[in-house]
């Protein structure tokens, strides 16, 4: 796998597990009886911050594989975590094949 990609993938997750991560402490923060109003507005902000770079990553990798860019902004950005798990798995499965040719030759 070429080394901008392996990064991008990289960050791209690093970014969707901070994502996670602040969509885990909204929820969770706002099930309290009387939730701290700056703790909920700093972690809608963090969730919006890394879901924002998330998007940005992945769109990077579109253009560094020469993949088509609107159809793939709609299904990442619209679909997030489908968007997501497909366009990984593409280029996981590429990266696989393309080593798996270098091997047997």
């Amino acid at each position: 796998m070429r080394p901008d990609i392996k990064s991008g993938i990289e960050y791209a997750l690093i970014t969707l597990l901070a994502a996670g991560l602040c969509l885990w402490l909204l929820i969770s923060g706002a099930n309290e009886d009387d939730p701290a109003a700056a703790q909920l507005a700093l972690t809608g902000l963090g969730l919006l911050v890394a879901g924002a770079m998330h998007c940005v990553f992945m769109m990077q990798l579109v253009r560094r594989t020469g993949r088509s860019f609107v159809p793939w902004l709609v299904a990442i950005v619209f679909l997030m975590p489908l968007g997501t798990a497909v366009l990984l798995a593409l280029l996981l499965g590429e990266s696989e094949a393309s080593e798996g040719d270098r091997g047997g030759s």
